[in-house]
């Protein structure tokens, strides 16, 4: 009774598990903007079978994942939500997975600390909300594991020294040819964990061997499964190599860095700062190395009599077993992908990505398990169980740690949902968009509701004449384009080549900024960007509301629910009118106070559009505001931001190492000081610099900070003389100009790189600020002399 009462206990917390994690990955998933590759992924998977095959074929990914969110899209449809509640799936079916591993390597205490040590890791929630290939290629390659140890350890018999191949062993030969198959079908790193699995399949023969064993038959089968894995993937293979572009060398990765980064990545799940978390991680890897003792100590305890305490010998070597095994597979993958990395051309040289790593954090938390099970068995009595719960206490709480801060960091920001819902709601079938640059396009697409043709403008060069004339003519056939242009643009595109040639043909007939994007249309005929037609009409909230008789809100789009003190909310209604009126979308407190308000007037149609944008006052406290819409003395809620609070960002301003200045940039900023270096530098070497700003006003406009290092020898490939650049937000975003507050010093720290073929000299250091359309602001001097639109604030030198 006691052993099925412990059976039915096991089996209540492993479920309680899977609910934790299940509960830990779908928590915010949808509260995070789509980005690049998930955008990619979404758009791929929209195609058939056999176009996502030809094109995965000259790509870096096997087509499974693309072939399955093909089939999971036309099921339950392609919004982010659904997306990644595919990888969530199979990310809650790698951590049961993980316990039931961890239940064959050495009982259901393994396998219960394995899966909650997993449920908690970072990094695999992390991957588990997005849509990737990580956990599906995972999950498959840890199948092949668990396959990999019953074939060995389960039902394999010795009888009269010939060995004995049961119906389970072929049903375990068959699952595992299958589960090596589709992970790699899924992600070509998925080979590395197969690679182990035979590393470790040899070193079990080859003790078998040594014990006088008969492993010949073993090995034929073994290697006959290997044979079929590689005729399921052949062709696959033969399609690959014919089709696959020759892979460029990898960027020079530090190996010292890269085993910092990978013990972090593995324990934490942290891909920044790591340097911040160095003792924590040796704590985790000291707990990780403690199982070695079940490797070191089997002899010993195979002597000592089995007790209530005691673990029956078989179970030791099985956990000796899976400590080899475990260790092949958390260290063998990271040093065959760095090694990779460091090939000049090859099929597959993969950049050190951290994301590599995610189908090895269950070895980490079984090994993590181990060592811990392993300090409770060397230990006797009340201590042993303290220290084993220390230790958990401690793994526990260092991802706890570290998953609250990842939830922290996700919300959403209205990054292109407001651009392409003009484009939906405006836009006609037979208008073309041209993206200026195609930097993003991906994530661009994923917004769009309806299919037309676009241009992308190549963002990996400056865009000359013959760019420009190209594209205009790609788009001479339509009667109106839409240009959308980004914050790469103004790099590549500084003097609007791009549009300049459109209106060569085309008038401009509409433009707006929308946060640090630019939209404007070009049209042979005036467009109406008010009244939305019926047919396009799909606002995010549809609503029914009527002020009175002849004013009616039919729909709301409000993007974000989140932001932070200084961010603009934009809001955009929708109204059924029937004559003139004026729409006041505001920010309200709880208690009535109005913090931000925009006035709209709007005409007569079946849907007017009024936009209000409505920025938060900076030193707004973290609470609860109210979206309300207001219009002939009535008011009615459209909605609530939450605004949360920043992070101390700026809390340790270094006065002591400013140069003073005084410089200011428009009417409301000031440069009060700079810190730039005085040593020499050599091509390639970043240059370090921080700039001190302060405000003696709230800030509307989100400004970005540029830094040039200015040369006196023309730069061909930049066609120009900057041999160095930084563009960017104020602290890399996390505190944008409209965020300060009057008097607040802002200190805001650059790595400005030099080319590595930037020739030895003296060199400006070049700063400014621009706004989303590309403006500079003025500079002026202590004594108010307007001295152009940027400000040199020191040199540097690159030595012979």
């Amino acid at each position: 009774m006691a052993v099925r009462q412990k059976w039915v206990v096991a089996q209540v917390v492993a479920l309680a598990l899977i609910a934790l994690a299940f509960f830990l990955r779908v928590y915010r998933l949808g509260d995070q903007n789509i980005w690049w590759d998930e955008g990619w992924t979404v758009w791929m998977a929209k195609h058939d079978f056999a176009w996502i095959a030809l094109r995965t074929a000259s790509d870096e990914h096997p087509p499974l994942h693309y072939w399955a969110m093909n089939v999971w899209q036309t099921i339950f449809g392609a919004d982010v939500f659904t997306g990644r509640f595919f990888s969530v799936a199979f990310g809650v079916l790698l951590v049961a997975l993980v316990y039931r591993i961890g239940k064959e390597m050495g009982g259901a205490r393994l396998g219960l600390l394995a899966a909650l040590f997993l449920s908690l890791a970072r990094f695999n929630v992390w991957w588990s909300q997005d849509i990737k290939n990580y956990t599906l290629s995972a999950f498959f390659a840890w199948v092949s594991v668990l396959f990999v140890w019953r074939w060995l350890f389960d039902n394999s018999q010795m009888a009269d020294g010939r060995w004995q191949m049961t119906k389970r062993d072929w049903l375990f030969a068959i699952g595992y040819t299958l589960s090596a198959f589709l992970a790699l079908f899924s992600h070509y790193l998925a080979a590395l964990i197969v690679l182990a699995n035979n590393v470790f399949v040899g070193i079990v023969l080859l003790k078998k061997w040594r014990r006088g064993e008969n492993v010949r038959p073993l090995l034929i089968r073994w290697t006959l499964a290997q044979i079929a894995v590689v005729i399921l993937f052949a062709p696959w293979l033969y399609m690959y190599l014919q089709n696959g572009a020759t892979w460029s060398a990898a960027p020079k990765f530090d190996f010292g860095l890269f085993l910092q980064l990978a013990a972090t990545v593995l324990t934490l799940g942290v891909t920044t700062f790591i340097e911040n978390y160095t003792l924590v991680v040796l704590g985790l890897l000291f707990i990780a190395a403690l199982s070695l003792g079940w490797v070191i100590r089997p002899q010993t305890a195979d002597d000592r009599p089995q007790t209530a305490t005691r673990r029956p010998s078989s179970v030791i070597r099985h956990r000796s077993s899976a400590v080899v095994y475990l260790v092949l597979i958390a260290l063998l993958p990271p040093a065959l992908i760095y090694i990779l990395s460091l090939t000049p051309a090859a099929i597959f040289a993969p950049k050190i990505q951290a994301r590599y790593l995610m189908m090895l954090t269950p070895a980490i938390a079984l090994l993590l398990a181990l060592g811990i099970l392993f300090v409770s068995e060397i230990l006797r009595g009340r201590v042993a169980q303290i220290v084993s719960a220390a230790l958990v206490l401690f793994v526990v709480a260092a991802q706890i740690f570290t998953l609250n801060d990842y939830f922290r960091e996700r919300y959403l920001r209205d990054e292109y949902f407001s651009v392409t819902q003009m484009i939906n709601n405006f836009a006609f079938d037979d208008d073309a968009i041209v993206l200026n640059t195609d930097q993003e396009y991906p994530t661009f697409l994923y917004y769009l509701k309806r299919n037309f043709d676009w241009v992308g403008v190549p963002n990996g060069a400056q865009v000359s004449e013959a760019t420009a004339e190209r594209v205009a003519a790609q788009v001479a056939s339509h009667d109106a384009v839409w240009v959308v242009t980004i914050p790469d643009a103004l790099q590549k595109d500084p003097t609007r080549l791009i549009e300049q040639t459109i209106a060569e043909r085309l008038p401009k007939q509409y433009e707006q900024t929308f946060g640090d994007k630019r939209l404007a249309l070009y049209a042979s005929e005036i467009r109406n960007v008010k009244d939305v037609p019926r047919e396009n009409f799909s606002p995010q909230i549809l609503r029914d509301d009527l002020f009175d008789a002849r004013l009616k809100l039919v729909g709301v789009d409000l993007p974000i629910y989140e932001a932070f003190g200084g961010d603009v909310v934009r809001v955009v209604t929708y109204w059924q009118a029937q004559d003139l009126t004026t729409i006041n979308l505001a920010l309200q407190k709880l208690n009535g106070e109005i913090v931000a308000r925009a006035a709209i007037p709007i005409s007569i149609g079946a849907h007017e559009r009024a936009q209000g944008d409505l920025q938060i006052p900076p030193d707004a406290n973290p609470g609860e505001l109210r979206v309300v819409a207001q219009a002939r003395l009535n008011s009615l809620p459209l909605g609530a931001i939450q605004v949360l609070p920043r992070d101390g960002t700026n809390a340790n301003v270094n006065d002591a190492a400013m140069q003073p200045r005084g410089e200011r940039f428009g009417e409301k900023i000031r440069l009060v000081g700079v810190n730039t270096p005085t040593k020499k530098f050599r091509a390639g070497e970043s240059v370090p610099l921080t700039l001190f700003w302060q405000t003696d006003a709230a800030i509307s406009t989100s400004y970005s900070v540029f830094v040039h290092l200015l040369g006196d020898q023309y730069n061909p490939a930049q066609n120009n003389f900057l041999w160095g650049q930084i563009d960017r937000l104020p602290l890399d975003g996390k505190l944008p100009t409209t965020a300060w507050t009057p008097m607040q010093t802002i200190a805001d720290a650059y790595q400005v790189k030099f080319d590595q073929d930037a020739p030895p000299g003296v060199y400006k250091i070049e700063i400014g600020l621009y706004d989303a359309n590309g403006t500079r602001l003025r500079v002026f001097d202590v004594n108010g002399n307007d001295v152009g639109d940027a400000l040199i604030v020191g040199q540097v030198e690159i030595e012979k």
